[in-house]
């Protein structure tokens, strides 16, 4: 086994403990959410499944750097570096709802090359290492088909870090060609259905580090279309992100920018 691959498996068993933790948090109150900004949600069970991920991580990997939502970190990309979110959806987790996930992502030389996405419910875990292929439950997943945009779903997510307005403008760009839009609450989720052929696309014009170090992983090895996400900054301050189907390419790039 390659030390990407140990690393992924690694990434994966600990994203389903913390999701069950997560899980098993909310039900015994956990979940009751404040907000730290506009629309951008907490939980008691984010804090405590991060600590969780971060001391599982520790074990397995002793010193190795770690940036996470809650907790922070300092984005080196000098060796390996873990790049987690412990409860993406957190909207959706706090009301009871099942779209949500734990992530965790490896960055080397900072670029995003393995990773993990868990679900709690459904029981899915999502895994990748670059050049090995991308899975869903130990089955290997391949992006869409789709070669007509206006057959598409496409997934747009939207941040109140940006006006409104952008997001508005993009959706309906998008259904101009004759796509459907969805917004499921969860980016990490809409990229790595886009990974499965569940979704043909995922758009949005600014996500952070956290929610997409393991997405954007998955989706490049499932044969996506993505944009160069993981480049610049994209770990301290983000970037937008574009994954689909790779007939589309083209379009979907163009509707990134829209």
């Amino acid at each position: 086994m390659t030390d990407l691959a140990r690393r992924r498996d690694a990434a994966a068993a600990i994203a389903i403990e913390a999701a069950a933790l997560a899980a098993r948090l909310r039900s015994e109150g956990g979940g009751v959410a404040s907000l730290k900004g506009a629309q951008d949600f907490i939980t008691e069970a984010d804090g405590a499944t991060e600590r969780f991920i971060r001391g599982r991580l520790e074990e397995h990997f002793p010193g190795e750097a770690i940036l996470g939502e809650e907790m922070g970190g300092v984005p080196d990309t000098t060796g390996p570096l873990w790049v987690l979110d412990p409860i993406d959806g957190t909207s959706n987790f706090a009301r009871g709802g099942d779209r949500w996930c734990v992530s965790i992502g490896l960055v080397i030389a900072g670029r995003a090359v393995a990773g993990a996405i868990a679900r709690h419910a459904p029981a899915e875990i999502f895994a990748a290492a670059e050049g090995l292929g991308a899975s869903l439950n130990g089955v290997p997943i391949r992006a869409a088909p789709t070669t007509d945009i206006g057959r598409a779903i496409i997934e747009c997510g939207w941040s109140l870090r940006l006006p409104i307005a952008d997001f508005h403008r993009m959706a309906a760009a998008v259904t101009a060609l004759g796509a459907g839009v969805r917004s499921g609450g969860s980016g990490a989720l809409g990229l790595v259905d886009s990974a499965a052929g569940r979704l043909d696309a995922y758009l949005e014009r600014h996500i952070n580090s956290w929610d997409a170090a393991a997405a954007i992983v998955i989706a490049r090895e499932a044969g996506c279309w993505t944009n160069g996400f993981d480049s610049g900054d994209w770990l301290a301050r983000g970037n937008p992100i574009g994954v689909g189907a790779p007939a589309l390419a083209a379009q979907l790039a163009a509707l990134l920018e829209a």
